[in-house]
């Protein structure tokens, strides 16, 4: 069976200023899982074209797939000022492989996991995949081109008699198989934003709420250093690539992990420039020197939530930004207005404690984009901002009743004072 891979993702702006384009690195793994004795396989890319349709129509026509798995990382840009949201282009797409084919539409992604049901229904695919899609994937191609029934495969979704099932349970893939990179166009995702991503960890959940703080080593799973280390190597030797950026929410958790692959780093003589995330909470100055040593350019701070007054979240971020400080590790912030509670004080707080950090660059949000499954979701449902949790397939922005009035004009202020402030 011919199979055709399409990363749908064009968003290639982080502040909607700053060029990222993010390799799509779980289309590549999904590439690697498929059978190529039993079927021929090609993968199309989005993020460079100029004219995705008709490059989504010549592929389909010239290949002729029996089935076209479509890749969606992200449901919108989460930006309050500029906002994007990505699906109706994700429909156009299958639209037009409708227009000149039959084939099997299968679609997943970290964003169609997010509201898998919701998301089927909107793009009109014949089938969807929840969770981790390489396995789940492959399994579905097999059962596809033998004609068996396939309604068992975990994370499954289709249509009966009228309504979408998702059925119970979830892949768990294992990265047992390098990433098919060489099937992308390495040379322009080279030198891109942060870096080439490499997977560091997974969160065991195949969706991990924004409220869900608390990690600990036996909530993820944690790939090998060694494996990680040779996927390094392999980007160096095989694509003359030396700036990656590891995939992480929460590099420094749990911190002795992040400490065996920084040593493991240094050991092996791999020079390279990383980026990654960093989660207030576990870390320590011996941490973030392996960093540094290891070639750690920048990190990137989530705001975290943790810590449920703003005071003690600042403390948090606080003292990692001293943490960096003292290797000259440069890091970013990204801090949040408009929360629940957030008053004319609290928005004082965040304003001086960004003055007194300088971090090399900030996101300053206006409202917290609402997610499903979050203490988030529930307030907005209270508040009668959404009638379901299915409403957050839009862009959908939470801002607190005593700032809602003001806080976007204060923020432009704010940010014509402060070049390296950036609006989102």
């Amino acid at each position: 069976m011919n199979v055709l891979l399409i990363a749908t993702n064009q968003a290639d702006r982080y502040m909607d200023r700053m060029v990222v384009r993010p390799l799509p690195v779980g289309l590549a793994y999904l590439a690697a899982s498929i059978n190529e004795e039993r079927h021929s396989m090609r993968v199309l890319d989005l993020m460079f074209s100029d004219d995705p349709l008709s490059e989504v129509s010549n592929a389909v026509n010239e290949f002729e797939p029996g089935v076209v798995g479509l890749s969606i990382r992200n449901l919108d840009n989460q930006s309050y000022f500029d906002t994007e949201w990505h699906l109706p282009g994700v429909k156009s797409v299958v639209d037009e492989i409708r227009a000149a084919s039959d084939a099997t539409i299968v679609c997943g992604g970290p964003a169609f996991s997010i509201l898998p049901s919701e998301c089927f229904e909107f793009v009109g695919a014949d089938l969807g995949i929840a969770g981790d899609g390489a396995d789940a994937f492959a399994d579905l191609v097999d059962h596809l081109e033998r004609g068996d029934d396939h309604r068992s495969i975990p994370g499954l979704v289709y249509r009966k008699d009228g309504a979408v099932v998702v059925t119970e349970g979830r892949f768990t893939s294992n990265f047992n198989r390098p990433p098919r990179l060489d099937l992308l166009d390495m040379p322009r995702y080279n030198g891109s934003g942060f870096g080439v991503g490499i997977i560091t960890k997974l969160a065991q959940a195949y969706y991990q709420t924004a409220d869900s703080e608390k990690f600990s080593g036996q909530d993820w799973r944690i790939r090998p250093v060694g494996e990680v280390i040779e996927e390094v190597r392999n980007l160096n030797t095989e694509f003359g690539i030396q700036k990656v950026f590891f995939i992480d929410s929460g590099f420094n958790i749990p911190m002795s992990s992040a400490k065996t692959l920084c040593k493991a780093i240094i050991e092996t003589g791999l020079k390279i420039r990383w980026n990654t995330n960093l989660r207030p909470g576990e870390c320590d100055a011996e941490l973030t020197g392996l960093m540094k040593e290891s070639g750690c350019s920048l990190v990137l701070f989530a705001e975290g939530r943790s810590e449920s007054s703003v005071t003690g979240r600042l403390k948090q971020i606080g003292n990692l930004a001293d943490l960096c400080r003292e290797v000259e590790l440069p890091f970013t912030l990204n801090i949040t207005f408009g929360e629940p509670g957030e008053t004319g004080h609290s928005v004082q707080q965040k304003i001086d404690f960004l003055d007194n950090t300088a971090p090399a660059f900030a996101t300053t949000r206006v409202g917290a984009r609402v997610l499903p499954n979050t203490q988030m979701a529930q307030v907005a449902l209270n508040e009668g901002l959404i009638k379901s949790e299915s409403d957050l397939l839009k862009p959908t922005f939470y801002v607190a009743p005593d700032v809602r009035g003001w806080i976007a004009d204060r923020l432009r202020e704010e940010s014509k004072k402060h070049p390296r402030w950036h609006l989102s």
